[in-house]
């Protein structure tokens, strides 16, 4: 798990730090789910999400 190995290579432990972290990992594995179809074509004018202490503010596909 992604979590383990960020206590194996020493990344903070600090509750809104793994947080962050883990919100992180998840929209990465949601995003890979999303552009895995074939027949998936990613928005290039897409805003990239900013991601900062306490805010998260992930991209969401368009409906």
């Amino acid at each position: 798990m992604l979590l383990d190995t960020a206590d194996e290579v020493g990344l903070p432990d600090d509750p809104e730090f793994r947080s962050a972290f883990a919100a992180y990992l998840e929209w990465g594995s949601r995003m890979a789910l999303i552009f895995s179809r074939p027949d998936v074509r990613p928005n290039l004018d897409e805003p990239m999400p900013r991601w900062g202490w306490g805010e998260v503010r992930p991209w969401q596909p368009a409906e």
